[in-house]
């Protein structure tokens, strides 16, 4: 499965650690170790979660209040990563 990742992708996911490195020393690089995870599942299985409006579903960051937000190519050989929101942002 291919991967293709949104332009604001990188800066969703750098503002985020950002955000929580400013919060206590480390807590950055942990959110970025819990995302790459999640965006590893993903990967592996894009058709786990239910889809949403406009084909969007969405992964839940373990121990952070984020989803990856990702769908698959109409083809379904690619899987868009499209954006790393907080929760209370996602519909």
């Amino acid at each position: 499965m291919n991967r293709w990742y949104h332009p604001e992708f990188e800066k969703d996911l750098t503002a985020a650690a950002i955000y929580y490195e400013q919060q206590r020393r480390e807590l950055g690089a942990e959110f970025l170790d819990e995302a790459e995870q999640a965006i590893e599942v993903v990967h592996v299985g894009a058709q786990r979660w239910p889809v949403r409006v406009g084909g969007v579903r969405r992964c839940l960051v373990a121990r952070f209040p984020y989803v990856v937000r990702h769908r698959l190519t109409p083809a379904g050989d690619t899987v868009q990563f499209l954006s790393v929101l907080h929760g209370s942002a996602t519909s």
